[in-house]
């Protein structure tokens, strides 16, 4: 019912075949993130992301089986609050590695001075 192009924030319905593959494979590195972490405020945003993504990629699997319009509308949906999951968590993932950034400095700086001691 829709295409788009690629990048203009409107997304394919049904997904594009390298839409499909990247929400795949984020999926797949989510559950590595999930499985690798402990860190409990980013598996609160890490587990329902992949969640989503996860309820995306199955209603895009039923707009391919029934493709009627409320199945259209469900997966615009799908897809629109998995992508405005996708910006929060990239903004926490951000400030994570910022923090990593800064304690990083800190470490260096620690280093410099044992070794000048």
């Amino acid at each position: 019912m829709s295409t788009s192009t690629p990048g203009s924030g409107t997304p394919s319905i049904p997904l594009t075949a390298d839409q499909r593959t990247a929400y795949e494979a984020l999926y797949e590195k989510l559950e590595t993130a999930i499985q690798n972490t402990t860190d409990v405020d980013l598996l609160k945003s890490l587990n329902p992301t992949k969640d989503s993504i996860g309820d995306l990629i199955s209603a895009d699997d039923q707009y391919l089986i029934q493709q009627d319009t409320a199945q259209f509308k469900a997966l615009l949906t799908a897809i629109n609050t998995t992508n405005d999951g996708l910006k929060d968590l990239k903004k926490k993932i951000a400030g994570v590695a910022t923090k990593i950034s800064i304690f990083g400095d800190v470490l260096a700086a620690v280093n410099k001075i044992l070794t000048l001691v």
